[in-house]
Parts: structure tokens; C-alpha cells; sequence
């Protein structure tokens, strides 16, 4: 039977003896449903059901008090519910950076994925000065998915998400992804030349040129402390990976001379021995890639995520 306001008022006239508070009670019930109703059909939507929604960009939506905590979110034409969410990760050896820094990669996905929603995020910086390591950027990482899912009727989207970093900002994708995922909705993860191994003693113990410092430093200010295996570990996405991760596509230049390839490939052989879909694609690159390997990284990425993002 289709209910309805006059169907309401109808069974009412035909029960003059109902007691009064069964009568408010329905006029409750019946202020809910419609209440939902409305709420559920106010998509605009043209004769054939389909959204009439236009594509929209919003840019620094506050996420908290601090200057760095703001996102963008680019919206796509004929959204709806079922339109799925991308949230990038700006790099910058977690002191630096910005979310424009992405904006070559944000731009070649909309290019190719027209109707996928993108959030691309700022966060706070790694600063002892400020007290800001890792678990404050968790944290941001968290609020900005709630934030979103929280908005989720009002900017008509899923909130099935794929998640993508590059650099440090790969490193963030996946230690959030696969030990944190407080929402239970990162579905996917992709990774651009962002270290997996924390815990390198090599690496932390060397002198980059192209950082203009010792690694050590940077590690030790985003992690919070200066080198302890078990601490380090615990934010190293290669130690936190099990079977029941989620797909993981990786990216990597071979001629990477910031963060080891090797992190990588070995990332690559742990998912391939837990048996969790991935696929890992090497290019002859430094710690960038060209315009014409940007589009391949983002075909193969839309590709990967298109299948795994549900």
C-alpha cells in the first residue's frame, strides 16, 4: 500500500474512536516518513531519473582550527550516491607540501574518470615545534573522511572511497588504509613513489642531497622520535599489511634517488604473498614522473580503482 498524507488522514476519519495518543503518534510516524522522503528525492533529476546536478568545486573547506586544515572537493556533473570518492594525499617528506602540488594528477583523473568525486586534502605539517607527527596526521586524515561522509547528502555522493598519495603522501594512504580506516570505507589504494619501510635503518641512517639533509631528521619528526625499530615499524605500511588489506596499486621510478625502490618492490612481493590484489608499475624515473608517465599512472590507476572502489 502507498502512503500517503491524505491516506493518513483518511484512516483517521474512518477511526473516530482511536484514542489521541495513537492519533499523534501517527501524525509523528508520518511527519518521519515524510521527512525522509524529502530528503531522499531531493536530487534533481531529469525525466529519465537521471541527476541533473552540475559539476562543482569547492575549495578550502575548513576542517579544523589550524591554518593547514582545509580541502578541496571537486564534485562531477550527474552525481548521485552511488558516486564514488577519491581522497589524495600531497607529498613534501611530511614537513612541506601543499594539496595544489597534485593538482597535474587531479586534473588527469577528471580527464579520465569524469564521474568520480575528489577530495584533495591539506594537513599539519610534521613540526616539533608545533607537536605535530604522525598521529596528529592521522587524525586529519580521519576528520576530513568524517567530515565527508558527514556530507554526504549534500554533496550527493558515495561514500565508498578509494584512497592515493604521493611520496609521503603515499606513505599516509596506506598506513591509514590498512591500520586505521576508522570509517571502514577505503576500499583501494594507490601509492606514487611513497615509502613503505620506515623502519630502514639504511635509509634513516643515510644523507640525501636531494632532501638537503639527513633522512633521520624528517623520520624522526614525523614519526614523533628518533630511531625505534618497534616504533618505526608500527608506521611502516610493509609491516602493516595482512590478507585482508585492501587492493594496492604502487607506482615507482627505478632511478628514484629519495625513496628506495627496493621499499617498493618489496611491498610488492609481501601483497603478492598475502595474496591481496595488486599490481606494481616501474618506470624509468626519478622521484617524478613526466607528463606522458603521469597519463599512463593515471589510466592504470582509474583502471585498478574503477574495479576495486565498490
Amino acid at each position: 500500500m502507498r502512503i500517503t498524507r491524505d491516506s493518513i488522514g483518511e484512516s483517521i476519519k474512518n477511526n473516530k474512536n482511536l484514542p489521541m495518543k495513537k492519533i499523534v503518534l501517527i501524525f509523528v510516524l508520518s511527519f518521519f516518513i515524510f521527512s525522509c522522503t524529502k530528503n531522499e528525492n531531493s536530487l534533481p533529476i531529469d525525466e529519465t531519473g537521471n541527476s541533473t546536478l552540475n559539476d562543482t568545486t569547492i575549495v578550502d573547506i575548513s576542517y579544523g582550527n589550524h591554518i593547514r586544515q582545509k580541502y578541496d572537493i571537486h564534485l562531477p556533473a550527474g552525481r548521485d550516491r552511488n558516486t564514488p570518492v577519491i581522497l589524495m594525499i600531497h607529498g613534501g617528506a611530511w614537513k612541506a607540501g601543499q594539496k595544489e602540488d597534485l593538482n597535474v594528477y587531479l586534473n588527469i583523473i577528471k580527464d579520465k574518470w569524469s564521474d568520480v568525486a575528489i577530495v584533495n586534502m591539506n594537513y599539519r605539517l610534521a613540526s616539533n615545534a608545533e607537536n605535530i607527527h604522525h598521529n596528529e596526521i592521522m587524525d586529519d586524515i580521519k576528520t576530513v573522511i568524517g567530515q565527508v561522509i558527514n556530507n554526504q547528502n549534500d554533496y550527493h555522493i558515495s561514500t565508498n572511497m578509494g584512497i592515493i598519495g604521493a611520496s609521503a603522501g603515499g606513505q599516509l594512504a596506506m598506513i591509514y588504509a590498512y591500520k586505521y580506516n576508522d570509517y571502514n570505507n577505503i576500499n583501494c589504494v594507490a601509492n606514487i613513489f611513497g615509502p613503505s619501510i620506515i623502519n630502514d635503518w639504511s635509509w634513516y641512517n643515510s644523507t640525501n642531497i636531494w632532501l638537503g639533509g639527513y633522512v633521520g631528521d624528517f623520520l624522526t619528526e614525523y614519526v614523533g622520535q628518533p630511531w625505534d625499530n618497534s616504533v618505526y615499524e608500527s608506521v611502516s605500511p610493509y609491516w602493516n599489511i595482512t590478507s585482508n588489506s585492501q587492493p594496492t596499486i604502487i607506482f615507482h621510478g627505478n632511478l628514484d634517488p629519495i625513496v628506495p625502490v627496493y621499499q617498493s618492490q618489496w611491498m610488492h612481493g609481501k601483497l603478492n604473498n598475502l595474496n591481496v590484489i595488486n599490481e606494481y608499475h616501474e618506470y624509468v624515473a626519478f622521484h617524478n614522473f613526466d607528463n606522458t608517465q603521469a597519463q599512463d599512472v593515471v589510466s592504470k590507476m582509474v583502471a585498478f580503482f574503477d574495479n576495486h572502489i565498490d
